[in-house]
C-alpha cells in the first residue's frame, strides 16, 4: 500500500505551508479521487479496462480501490504500450455492469475528483447508462480547472507537469492507481492552497474552479 498522500506546499516555484481550519466544510468533505483507463477516447465507442481511485478525508486516504475490467473486446496495441495492460490481464475479469456497482458502494456520497474530470465522467456517465440505467449522482470536481485558477501562471496544467512542479513521482504513468495516486496528492495540495486563501465551503471550490470566485 502506497502511503497517504500528505505533502506540504512545496515546489521549485513557491513554499507555502497554511494550516487550514480542522474543522472547516472542506475538511469534513469526502473527496473520491478517481483515474480510469479505456480502451480510447470515445465514451460512445469505447470502454473502461481499469478504475483506481482513492478516498481522502482532512489530507488523509481512508480508503482505496483498483479493479481491472474485461471491456469485452480486443485491446486495441496502441493502448497496450501506453498503459502496459494486456489482452491477458483482462481476461476472467469481472465486466463494467459487475464493478459499478461495487464502485458506487465505494465511492459513496463522496465528491469524484478527476485531472481532466470530463473524460473520467464521460466514460462513467455512459456506463452507467448503458449497464445500470443510471446517472452518476456525485458532484465532480477536476485538478485540471483547479490548477488553472490556482497557478495561472504554468504553461501547462497536464498531470505530468503539475506532479513535475510539485516534485511528485508518478509511479506507472497511465495506469489508473499510479495516476490516481499522484492526482489525490494534486488535489489535497490545491485543498491546502484553497484553505491558505479563504476557501473553506465546498460551494466555494466549485466556483473556484469555474473560475467565479478570484484568488487574491
Amino acid at each position: 500500500m502506497l502511503e497517504s498522500p500528505q505533502m506540504p506546499l512545496r515546489s521549485k516555484r513557491f513554499r507555502l505551508v497554511p494550516q487550514g481550519d480542522g474543522e472547516s466544510e472542506l475538511n469534513r468533505t469526502e473527496f473520491a479521487v478517481v483515474d480510469l483507463e479505456t480502451t480510447g477516447g470515445r465514451p460512445d465507442e469505447e470502454r473502461i479496462i481499469e478504475i483506481a481511485a482513492f478516498v481522502t478525508q482532512g489530507g488523509k486516504v481512508v480508503r482505496e480501490y483498483q479493479r481491472l475490467v474485461d471491456p469485452e473486446r480486443p485491446i486495441p496495441p496502441f493502448i497496450t504500450y501506453l498503459t502496459g495492460i494486456s489482452q491477458a490481464m483482462v481476461e476472467g475479469k469481472p465486466t463494467i455492469g459487475d464493478v459499478l456497482p461495487e464502485f458506487l458502494d465505494f465511492v459513496g456520497d463522496a465528491v469524484l475528483v478527476a485531472h481532466h474530470a470530463d473524460f473520467d465522467t464521460g466514460f462513467l456517465r455512459a456506463e452507467l447508462g448503458r449497464t445500470l440505467k443510471c446517472d452518476l449522482p456525485n458532484g465532480v470536481l477536476c485538478t485540471r480547472r483547479l490548477g488553472k485558477q490556482l497557478l495561472p501562471w504554468l504553461p501547462s496544467h497536464s498531470l505530468s507537469t503539475l506532479a513535475d512542479f510539485f516534485g511528485i513521482e508518478i509511479r506507472h504513468r497511465h495506469r489508473a492507481f499510479g495516476d490516481a495516486f499522484a492526482t489525490t496528492v494534486i488535489m489535497n495540495i490545491f485543498l491546502r492552497y484553497a484553505a491558505y486563501h479563504g476557501f473553506t465551503r465546498l460551494d466555494q471550490l466549485y466556483l473556484l474552479e469555474h473560475g467565479k470566485l478570484p484568488v487574491v
